[in-house]
C-alpha cells in the first residue's frame, strides 16, 4: 500500500495536527496490542500517557488520534517525534480517515448491499476468497456507514481482497457508505419491503439502494440476483461496467441445479459461464445451511471467485468452509432429538414468505414446530399494513403441516388468525405477547424429534427462547 502523508491529514473537519515528525502513516489501528512501526493509533480516552508513549517510541509510531479536549503533554511528545492529533467528532474523523485510507490500496473490494441476505453473502464470498487468497471480510453485521469505515482501517498490506456489507436506512445513507468503500464489486442479494414503512415504496427503496451505482467503479462489475423481481427493476442502465446475474436456469451467467438437501446440508451443481466466449465452469457445492435462497447467496460468493479468478477447487472449498452465524438459518442439534433451525437476527415479510416456503423441503419427515414473532415494528401508525402482511404469513403458515405454532408480539394474532383461515385448529396453536410470557409454555410444548424453528424480527427476541434450550440437554 502507499503511505499516507500527514498533509493529507490536515484539512480533515473536525481534526486539528497538534505536533508531527516526519513519518508517514502505514496503518491504522485501534487496539494497543497492534502498535507497529508507521502506525496511527486512534486511542481510547482512558488511555495512560506515560505508558502509551513509551509503546509508541518503542515501535517507532507515527502518531496518535486523541479526543478534544487533549489531556497529553504535546511537548513531549514533539520531542520524541510522535505527532498528536486532536479530534472533537471522533466518528466522523474516522470516516474522512478511512475515505483516504482506501485510496491507498489497489485490490478488489466487494460491497454487498440488499434487503436479506448480506451478511450471509458476506461471508460466504469472505470464506471462498479466503480459500484461495488472504482477505479482510467485514466484521459481523457491521454495516452502518461508520462500520464501514471502520472494516476499511483493517485493511492491511497482505489482504489480496475485501468484502464489507452496507445497509440502508433512508435516501441517501446508500450514496454516503458506498463513497467511503468506492467498491470493485457490488453484490445485491435482494430488494425487499424491510424499508417499506420508511421510504413508502418499493420503487423509494430501488432509488435509495441504487446511490451505490454512483461509486461502483466503471471497470468493475455489478453482481445481481436475477430471480428477484425487484432487483429486476434495479436502473443497471446507470452503470457503465458490466452486469452479472445469479438464478436458477441458463438464462443467467451463473446458476444452480439438481439441488438436494440431505442432514441439513445442501448439496447442488453451479454453473458458471466465463469469458466473453462463455466457457462454462462447473463446480460441486456443498455447504452448511439450506434454503434456495441460501443457495442464491451462495451463487453471489462463487461468481465473485470466478471474476477474480479463483480455481474452482478454491471455490468449492471456501464455501464448504463457510460457517452461518448464529441468528442467521443456523441449523444445530437441540434437547430431546430436536433439530433447532435458528434465524431470529432479523425478518421482514418476503424473507419470511421466502424461508416459509422452503420448510417442508428439508425438514426430512420431522414433525415441524414454528416459534415466530413479529416481523414489522410494533408501531400503531402502521397497524393497517402490519396485519394485513401478518395474516398473510399465517395463511402461509397454515399451507405448512406443522404440528405447533407459539406466535409472539403485538401482531403475531395475525398468525393464528391467517392459519385458522387455512383450516388450522386451534389447538396446534397459542399466542403470547411477550417472549417472557411464552417461556415455560415453550419449554413444555417442546416436541421430541421436531424440527424447531425460530423467525422473528429485532423487536421480538426469541433468541430468548432458545437460550432456554441449553438448560434441558
Amino acid at each position: 500500500m502507499e503511505r499516507i502523508l500527514i498533509r493529507e491529514l490536515e484539512d480533515i473537519p473536525g481534526g486539528k495536527v497538534l505536533t508531527w515528525g516526519n513519518k508517514p502513516i502505514k496503518y491504522v489501528v485501534r487496539d494497543p496490542y497492534e502498535l507497529e512501526e508507521n502506525c496511527l493509533y486512534c486511542c481510547s480516552p482512558k488511555s495512560a500517557e506515560a505508558s502509551l508513549l513509551d509503546k509508541m517510541v518503542m515501535c517507532n509510531a507515527s502518531g496518535v488520534v486523541v479526543h478534544k479536549p487533549c489531556g497529553f503533554d504535546v511537548e513531549r511528545w514533539k520531542e520524541t517525534g510522535i505527532g498528536v492529533i486532536e479530534v472533537d467528532n471522533w466518528i466522523m474523523f474516522q470516516i474522512a480517515l478511512a475515505r483516504i485510507y482506501r485510496t491507498k490500496f489497489k485490490v478488489p473490494l466487494i460491497q454487498v448491499i440488499g434487503s436479506a441476505g448480506k451478511t450471509t453473502t458476506k461471508d460466504m464470498i469472505g470464506s471462498v476468497l479466503n480459500a484461495g487468497m488472504p482477505a479482510l471480510v467485514g466484521y459481523a453485521n457491521y454495516n452502518t456507514a461508520f462500520g464501514a469505515a471502520s472494516n476499511i482501517l483493517d485493511l492491511r498490506d497482505f489482504h489480496q481482497a475485501a468484502v464489507v456489507e452496507t445497509g440502508m436506512k433512508s435516501m441517501g445513507y446508500m450514496r454516503f457508505s458506498s463513497s467511503i468503500i468506492k467498491p470493485s464489486i457490488a453484490v445485491v442479494t435482494s430488494i425487499q419491503r424491510a424499508h417499506y414503512v420508511t421510504l413508502g415504496s418499493i420503487d423509494k427503496i430501488i432509488e435509495a439502494k441504487a446511490e451505490i451505482l454512483e461509486f461502483l467503479d466503471p471497470n468493475g462489475v455489478l453482481i445481481i440476483n436475477g430471480e428477484d423481481n425487484n432487483c429486476n427493476k434495479f436502473p443497471v442502465h446507470k452503470y457503465g461496467g458490466r452486469v452479472l446475474r445469479y438464478g436458477f436456469s441458463e438464462n443467467y451467467d451463473i446458476w444452480a441445479e439438481d439441488i438436494m438437501y440431505k442432514e441439513f446440508r445442501t448439496h447442488f451443481v453451479a454453473m458458471a459461464k466465463r469469458g466473453k466466449r462463455g466457457k462454462k465452469v462447473k463446480i460441486d457445492c456443498t455447504m452448511n445451511t439450506v434454503g434456495k435462497y441460501n443457495v442464491a447467496n451462495a451463487l453471489a460468493a462463487i461468481l465473485t471467485g470466478v471474476e477474480l479468478g479463483m480455481d474452482p477447487r478454491d471455490i468449492r472449498q471456501g464455501l464448504a468452509d463457510f460457517k452461518p452465524m448464529a441468528g442467521r438459518l443456523k441449523v444445530y442439534a437441540g434437547p430431546f432429538d430436536t433439530i433447532i433451525i435458528d434465524d431470529n437476527f432479523n425478518a421482514n415479510p418476503d424473507s419470511t414468505q421466502l424461508l416459509l416456503e422452503e420448510i417442508p423441503k428439508f425438514t426430512e419427515n420431522r414433525p415441524i414446530m414454528l416459534v415466530m414473532g413479529d416481523v414489522e415494528r410494533p408501531d400503531e401508525q402502521i397497524k393497517q399494513y402490519a396485519q394485513k402482511v401478518h395474516f398473510i404469513i399465517g395463511q402461509q403458515l397454515g399451507r405448512i403441516n406443522f404440528e405447533k405454532l407459539i406466535a409472539i408480539g403485538k401482531w403475531a394474532t395475525e398468525y393464528l388468525t391467517g392459519a385458522k383461515s387455512e383450516g388450522v385448529p386451534e389447538s396446534k396453536m397459542e399466542y403470547f405477547e411477550t417472549v417472557k410470557q411464552a417461556k415455560e409454555y415453550f419449554k413444555a410444548a417442546i416436541i421430541p424429534g421436531s424440527v424447531i424453528l425460530f423467525k422473528a424480527s429485532v423487536y421480538v427476541p426469541v433468541r430468548n427462547l432458545i437460550r432456554t434450550l441449553d438448560d434441558l440437554k
